[in-house]
């Protein structure tokens, strides 16, 4: 299974304890406004912890009917509306519709609907309709919108409704008013506060999510739109955010602010003061460990093939958190910890557990303990395997050699591209099953070599063995031995001794084809060369391609075979024919290669030269059954010259 990348209830970091405390903050501060920030780096977990936060509120035991939890997006408003009439329609919105309104609370609603509406005009209309700082009425603005609609409405009733409808929504709007704009936003406040007391709600929870995605405009607007009910009572903000993408967005939508305030006391960047000041309780999501992330490796491999609420997983988490609560103390799972956890599942899943052992150190190091990116290269691994399988090469597939490639592809890019451009034609690297070798049996810091006739242990270190033996070294092997993280990675299990890595690259090649481009070996490239000559140039590699064995001459075959198909004319022998037929006169095993490949060409198109030449390459006689029913064809469907040849051919 993928696992799913959004927002879960799930806890598998121990970040459940920071959604309680927050909600035990809210429940503390009665009626009370109060601003929480949580904070942290970009796939932290901040949306999680705000959808634990929501079910802190809404499911049982803690479930409270007078506490209404509120979600906003502002990332999924962006480009749709204005952020702050998008968070006042949300919220009062969410109010009108969860909450059960008395007949005095629906004319506070009302009210509210019509200062919303007030602020949709005032942005619609612009400064071209009216002054927001005289609060001027907008006169000439209904007589536009009446000319618009005689002008493109024939239907007189239609126009006489949209009119009516009109100016009934300006009405509602207040724009005919002498109203102001602070005085608007003020009234709504007072409104906003009524309605809560009026439904007797103990406590409007708004939590809103995903303003690091934002663009800096929208980012700001709908900050500044969470501030007009800050300082309402029975409201609390939770307010998800990466304080430095906030700070970028402070700097870009108030780009003359000073960076620092020039003062004796030497304050704080003007932008981390702006979301202090909005922000009264900052949660900061501490980053995950090694050990932690270790186990969360562990945890996403093991959900990837069953499910989150199976019985033996829940009780795997169980154990997660309650590891997690003392980090000092936290060794990680042990094998018998997991087999006794998971009991009838463990069999099954011994190889995922297996791929986390081996993967977790390198990929938690390189992630900082990042969730997200975790889960990512998780996610990516498995996919990867699962196109392999749908592609038909899955079975030459294992997820720890894929597991170990993808380590290096994403941490030590240009490394992995040494590694491709050094692998054989047989997907074999010898360079890099020398330096395993050599890593295998290095001698750690002392080893014990041999032990005199007394029992006295004689020792010698890698410099004095180093100084015994000095073996020159390829140029690679000497600038990976540099690099201890590469050597690491290298020294990691699984080995990739004997492994045809073809399979891999091929798998991982969504981003550069490392691997299939062209033959590797030099001297495969020159026989290739030559075999799209002449004759009489070909004649001089005979030896050389009776050589070959059944793979090279595979590999050269295909090779012919792709440059043939890349030439658009073939009422003409292409190049590359004579060559196919000789190579294939020399290695039988070819047979069925060629007239596959010979029956490829379209009928109404080849030319004359197919019909002919084949006599020395094809020789069985299935393989002539299958060439004369080919040209059978051409005698039907084939060019007047080429009906002719196949005539001549059959007779």
């Amino acid at each position: 299974m993928i696992l799913s990348d959004n927002e879960t209830k799930i806890d598998m970091l121990n970040n459940k304890a920071i959604a309680k405390t927050v909600a035990d903050i809210i429940r503390d501060c009665d009626d009370r406004p109060i601003s929480i920030g949580i904070h942290g780096d970009w796939g932290a977990g901040k949306s999680s912890i705000l959808a634990m936060v929501e079910d802190e509120f809404n499911s049982a035991p803690n479930k409270n009917d007078k506490i209404v939890c509120i979600r906003f997006n502002g990332w999924q408003h962006q480009g749709f509306e204005d952020a702050k009439i998008a968070l006042m329609s949300a919220i009062v919105s969410e109010l009108s519709s969860n909450v059960t309104i008395s007949e005095e609370a629906k004319d506070i609603l009302q009210k509210l609907w019509k200062n919303i509406n007030w602020f949709s005009v005032v942005k619609t209309a612009g400064s071209a309709a009216f002054s927001l700082a005289t609060g001027l009425p907008p006169i000439g603005l209904l007589n536009t919108l009446t000319d618009k609609l005689k002008s493109t409405i024939p239907n007189e009733k239609k126009v006489k409704g949209a009119l009516d409808s009109i100016e009934s929504y300006m009405t509602d709007a207040k724009v005919f008013e002498d109203v102001s704009l602070n005085k608007e936003f003020s009234e709504f406040q007072r409104s906003f506060e009524e309605l809560l007391k009026k439904s007797k709600i103990d406590k409007l929870v708004i939590l809103i999510d995903d303003l690091d995605r934002c663009l800096p405009k929208v980012t700001i607007e709908t900050l500044e739109a969470a501030r007009l009910f800050m300082f309402t009572k029975y409201t609390a903000f939770v307010i998800a955010a990466d304080e430095a993408m906030i700070e970028y967005a402070v700097h870009s939508h108030f780009p003359n602010l000073p960076t620092e305030k020039q003062d004796d006391d030497n304050s704080d960047d003007y932008s981390k003061r702006y979301l202090e000041k909005l922000i009264q309780v900052p949660f900061k999501i501490p980053a995950l460990g090694k050990v932690e992330s270790e186990m969360y490796i562990t945890l996403l491999m093991i959900s990837s093939q069953i499910k989150d609420d199976d019985k033996e997983f829940n009780k795997l988490l169980s154990v997660t958190i309650e590891k997690m609560k003392k980090p000092w103390e936290n060794s990680g799972f042990s094998e018998e910890e997991l087999r006794n956890t998971l009991e009838t599942s463990y069999p099954s899943l011994i190889e995922k557990i297996s791929v986390a052992n081996q993967i977790s150190d390198i990929l938690s190091g390189n992630t900082q303990g990042n969730p997200r990116k975790i889960k990512r290269f998780i996610n990516m691994l498995l996919l990867r395997k699962q196109m392999a399988d749908a592609r038909g090469f899955g079975d030459l597939i294992q997820i720890p050699i894929l597991a170990k490639l993808m380590l290096a592809e994403y941490y030590f890019s240009d490394k992995y591209k040494e590694i491709a451009a050094l692998t054989d034609d047989y997907g074999k690297c010898p360079l890099l099953t020398e330096f395993e070798k050599q890593l295998s049996t290095t001698d750690p810091l002392l080893k014990i070599e041999d032990e005199s006739e007394h029992g006295a242990v004689v020792i010698s270190t890698p410099r004095d063995k180093q100084m015994q033996e000095t073996p020159k070294k390829d140029k690679h092997i000497e600038k990976w031995e540099k690099d201890k993280a590469f050597s690491k990675w290298v020294a990691s299990a699984p080995t990739l001794e004997n492994i045809d890595l073809r399979p891999y690259f091929f798998a991982c090649k969504e981003r550069e084809d490392f691997f299939f481009e062209q033959i590797k070996s030099e001297q495969l490239r020159e026989l290739v060369y030559v075999l799209m000559s002449s004759k009489m140039v070909i004649a001089s590699k005979i030896d050389e391609i009776k050589n070959l064995t059944n793979d090279e001459s595979q590999l050269v075959f295909n090779q012919l075979k792709m440059k043939v198909k890349k030439i658009s004319d073939i009422s003409t022998q292409p190049k590359g024919i004579d060559g196919i037929q000789i190579l294939v006169e020399h290695h039988k095993e070819l047979e069925n290669s060629l007239l596959s490949f010979i029956e490829s060409f379209q009928t109404d198109t080849v030319g004359a030269w197919i019909c002919a030449g084949w006599d020395n390459s094809i020789t069985t006689e299935e393989g002539k059954e299958r060439l004369r029913n080919y040209i059978e064809k051409l005698k039907t469907n084939g060019t007047k010259l080429t009906k002719t040849a196949a005539e001549t051919a059959l007779k």
